[in-house]
């Protein structure tokens, strides 16, 4: 057993105190950022939160493109930060390295993968950092660690240089602790476009449903701003689509795609190099091997079918509410049962934005008896501008 595993350590990787300085003038100049240890920093080993991995593995040639793109506009890198084993995790313990404390939640976890990032954020030792968001890596430990998160549109951030897990799901963001400083940067790595006019404000009754009476409520004095800015809210139930029953139903479909393309990107290697992984970690990969052509074949259909129905459901401007995360950050070291229930109760929402290929925001704007929970919010593909624009109007 690790005799870090469990312990509450710095969100910076302990292998890669590193700063890189960026350029001497432009738009982020002054702000300093770090960077997910999936991400490619030339000459450091990406050591994607394990210790056998970082061990077999050379140093990146290159920085990752969004990683120069920030330092081309002037932020300076101020280091790396702890992921939990190849992005595959939502707790944010790593066997390895240790649990990155939470600064607005202490004794609880920083959710993951992005651990690491959001702990530094929260922290203040950072302005920003990068993260990524599969199935909620961003948006989750936003939520816990009441700070802003962006899981941007997939495919506007470039991965090249990320360290891939689901591809069709992998989505490269950012935190911040304020609102202003997640559009700077969203200006710059978005290529920033004119966002369309607010339309209709959607809550999802049954997102909401699922994370229980306390978080609606801390909620509800932001969902009634929200509808001050954005117009009357209509309630619906978001799960009920073409194809599907109820959110279990989307549940299932992101467990095939995660599952399944996570296994292709790195079983093999799992398999071969034999790594010691924490709990659950080479049960999840190999679980997801396991899935048949045919079981992938009918869940593309599917995926489709849903898709259209998203961009129905946003179109014109249309944002949609949910929970950022289905509960507050839980103690560390909680029993395996306590995080599984998360887990699974994350899948039945928080999959729509990434099976549909969204962006999705966490807003920290709500606690349940003192303990940060954040709002999440749903836009249509390549509308990031917009959510950025309403998370600078609700922080105001």
């Amino acid at each position: 057993m690790s005799e870090l595993f469990g312990q509450e350590v710095s969100g910076f990787c302990s292998h890669a105190n590193i700063r890189v300085e960026g350029a001497a003038d432009g738009p982020l100049k002054g702000l300093t950022f770090a960077v997910k240890d999936i991400i490619d920093v030339a000459g450091q080993v990406t050591g994607c939160g394990n210790a056998t991995w970082f061990d077999t593995h050379e140093p990146a040639a290159a920085h990752a493109p969004v990683v120069r793109i920030l330092l081309d506009a002037g932020a300076t890198m101020a280091g790396k930060t702890i992921t939990e084993e190849f992005a595959y995790g939502l707790i944010g313990e790593n066997f390895h390295y240790g649990t990155p404390r939470n600064t607005n939640a202490p004794g609880r976890v920083p959710g993951g993968s992005s651990s690491g990032s959001a702990s530094v954020v929260a922290a203040g030792e950072v302005d920003f950092a990068l993260g990524t968001d599969t199935g909620g890596s961003v948006r989750v430990p936003a939520s816990f660690c009441g700070i802003y998160g962006l899981r941007p549109s997939h495919g506007r951030v470039p991965l090249a240089g990320v360290m891939p897990l689901a591809p069709s799901l992998d989505t490269c963001g950012w935190f911040a602790r304020n609102p202003g400083t997640m559009k700077r940067v969203g200006e710059v790595l978005l290529d920033w476009q004119s966002p369309p006019a607010p339309g209709r404000f959607l809550i999802a009754t049954d997102a909401f449903a699922v994370a229980g009476a306390a978080v609606r409520d801390a909620l509800a004095p932001t969902l009634e701003r929200a509808g001050e800015l954005l117009g009357r809210p209509q309630e619906i139930e978001a799960g009920a689509a073409p194809g599907v029953t109820d959110l279990r139903d989307w549940a299932r479909l992101m467990q095939v795609f995660r599952g399944s393309e996570g296994a292709a990107s790195h079983l093999a290697w799992i398999t071969t190099a034999d790594p010691v992984m924490g709990p659950g970690f080479r049960e999840r990969f190999e679980a997801g091997g396991r899935y048949t052509r045919d079981e992938i074949a009918e869940a593309t259909a599917l995926r489709a079918r849903l898709d259209g129905y998203l961009d129905g459901l946003l179109a014109d401007g249309a944002v949609m509410a949910v929970p950022a995360a289905p509960s507050v950050a839980p103690p560390g070291r909680s029993p395996e049962s306590v995080f599984d229930t998360l887990r699974s109760n994350n899948e039945l929402f928080n999959s729509m934005a990434p099976l549909a290929r969204l962006p999705q925001m966490s807003l920290p704007l709500g606690a349940v008896d003192g303990l940060p929970i954040g709002l999440g919010l749903i836009a249509a593909h390549g509308n990031d501008e917009l959510l950025l624009d309403i998370a600078v109007d609700l922080g105001a």
